[in-house]
């Protein structure tokens, strides 16, 4: 929900949608001043409207789990996703190269060089992972400190054996519906931790710390104005035509958001 406020600022509802919340699905509502965050009316309202989930799910990974330097780098799956985008770009600004990986297709070329424009390092195919050329890349990359997986399965399993000693690995979805399994040789001789994010849970952690989510959202409104981190691609639909965003939002291989549309 956005309102204009006197062109300094936008009013953006940031709490997630728990049972106990009316819920997302309406034109207006009457909100708590507690319910509700100011943010720059200089940054993109597509932005604005995706900041509260997939930004600082990438973020708070980016943070909380390695100690990231410049230089370190970072391996993913799901990286064409929202949280995947966000992670390439959040990550170039720090200086922290990404090791991205998506599922083969016919357009790979076409959203490989997407990512690469975003800041990605390296984007390969998830095959590509159990293939010997992966000791090549590490001859010039340094091994990840940390993996953020989004799919879970034999994906997960082959992020975990390309960790560094000690290196963490950080779940935030399972699109695969797969269990994660962890190789025994890992947690014995390399010794990698293997933990688990929600921003929900994070967010309710911090419910009663507003310096804690307002540095977050300041620093990646910052990096939005320094045109660090733009919204993913998106398609534009109006309200009343959900039925058609939600079709598209189902086929497979879409990278694009889909994104409703109220008229003021």
């Amino acid at each position: 929900m956005f309102e204009s406020m006197g062109g300094s600022s936008l009013v953006v509802k940031t709490l997630a949608c728990e049972p106990e919340d009316p819920g997302t699905w309406r034109t207006a509502a009457v909100l708590d001043e507690s319910e509700v965050i100011a943010l720059p009316s200089d940054i993109p309202l597509l932005s604005a409207a995706m900041l509260g989930v997939n930004p600082c799910t990438a973020l708070r990974m980016l943070s909380d789990f390695e100690d990231l330097k410049p230089g370190d780098s970072v391996i993913q799956n799901a990286a064409n996703s929202g949280v995947g985008q966000a992670v390439i770009q959040i990550a170039a600004a720090k200086g922290v190269q990404s090791i991205n990986v998506v599922r083969d297709r016919l357009d790979f070329q076409q959203l490989s060089n997407r990512l690469m424009e975003m800041g990605a390092t390296h984007v390969f195919k998830d095959e590509m992972l159990r293939r010997p050329e992966m000791k090549e890349l590490f001859k010039v990359c340094p091994r990840p400190k940390l993996a953020l997986n989004g799919v879970g399965g034999k994906s997960a399993t082959e992020l975990l054996r390309h960790l560094q000693s000690r290196g963490t690995m950080v779940t935030y979805g399972g699109m695969a519906k797969q269990p994660v399994s962890v190789p025994v040789s890992a947690l014995i001789f390399k010794d990698v931790k293997v933990q688990g994010f929600w921003v929900t849970r994070w967010k309710k952690n911090h419910s009663k710390d507003e310096r804690a989510l307002r540095g977050m959202l300041d620093e990646l409104c910052s990096l939005i104005c320094e045109g660090k981190l733009s919204a993913p691609a998106c398609s534009q639909w109006a309200f009343q035509d959900f039925p058609k965003a939600l079709d598209a939002a189902m086929k497979p291989f879409i990278s694009s958001k889909q994104i409703l549309v109220m008229s003021s």
